[in-house]
């Protein structure tokens, strides 16, 4: 059967699929593509996806790095047992397994161990990595990054750009003269985040200001990573930064050629921010002592919701704004 949807669209509805079948408690196979007999399943750890076939049940094996496939029999509701042949990885590669089995999918079915052969041996040098491809925790951290830096300029801010620097590995994500933002993405509720380097959240010298902002995300239909690279390129389109913007970009690990895998959906259901000072409850390495030279990458998961966070309005903006340029 010709399919019917183009490979963006196949992608797109299998990870919707996906997304769904994790609000299920119970195991549950959905049918991933409508005029198509295939299912999947997440429960939000692994995700699956399964043809069916008549071939004898067989054990899992790991087919390449973290993808498996094994035959078994699994409950279809309203059909009872069927056979399938299931392929299966963790929930955080779903930006790179969606595009597998939409590729997959174009195969000849009647046969799937051979059409997951071919697949296999197409993506072999695709797969876990070895292109570059950013995972999914790499990508929504990159997204909370650019919807901050948005806000900043939507306002013909354009040359706070320049202010954009944790991809190029500086300590915090925007940095000026005045003030330091850190950005931190979560989809955690209540809300958590990983402090990856323990100068991230601790105070700064002198009178110089520090907020952390967060981004909280949930699945949704408003915006992908894809989307706002596009509205931010919209917004620098006739200025002198957008070369500025394609550097730092290019720095965080985003390529144009991998855009096919970064199409998951979110929304945003808050942006909240704390400043942070000595009486912030986080890591303060002054409080701390001296940490002993073998002692590194300190790291630890910061509960933002048991911190006195402030929801960032547009004057906020605007304020963040006007500090950084030093007005």
């Amino acid at each position: 059967m010709p399919l019917k949807m183009t490979l963006n669209e196949r992608v797109r509805q299998i990870s919707r699929q996906l997304e769904a079948s994790e609000s299920h408690a119970d195991f549950r196979l959905l049918r991933a593509i409508e005029y198509l007999d295939v299912r999947l399943n997440s429960d939000g750890n692994s995700d699956s996806f399964l043809i069916p076939t008549s071939s004898e049940i067989s054990q899992e094996i790991e087919r390449l790095q973290g993808l498996y496939s094994m035959i078994n029999e699994y409950d279809v509701e309203g059909a009872g047992a069927q056979r399938f042949l299931r392929i299966r990885t963790s929930t955080e590669y779903r930006s790179v397994f969606s595009p597998f089995i939409a590729e997959l999918i174009t195969k000849d079915l009647t046969n799937p161990s051979a059409a997951l052969d071919e697949t296999l041996q197409e993506w072999r040098n695709l797969w876990m990595g070895n292109s570059g491809r950013l995972n999914g925790k790499q990508q929504r951290g990159l997204l909370g990054e650019l919807v901050i830096l948005r806000n900043l300029i939507s306002d013909d801010e354009h040359g706070l750009v320049e202010n954009w620097v944790g991809p190029l590995g500086n300590t915090h994500d925007f940095e000026s003269e005045y003030i330091n933002l850190e950005a931190k993405t979560t989809m955690q509720q209540p809300a958590s985040v990983h402090i990856s380097l323990i100068k991230q959240v601790a105070p700064m010298e002198g009178n110089k200001q520090l907020h952390l902002i967060v981004v909280g995300l949930e699945n949704g239909d408003d915006l992908s990573l894809n989307s706002e690279i596009a509205n931010i390129r919209e917004i620098l389109k006739d200025s002198d930064f957008i070369t500025n913007f394609e550097h730092v970009l290019r720095k965080s690990g985003y390529r144009n050629n991998h855009s096919l895998f970064y199409e998951r959906m979110y929304s945003i259901i808050f942006i909240h921010s704390h400043q942070i000072t000595g009486n912030s409850p986080v890591l303060d390495p002054r409080v701390l002592g001296e940490i002993p030279s073998t002692v590194s990458n300190i790291k630890y998961t910061l509960d933002v919701y048991g911190m006195d966070m402030q929801e960032v309005t547009e004057d906020d903006w605007l304020s963040y704004a006007s500090i950084i340029r030093g007005d």
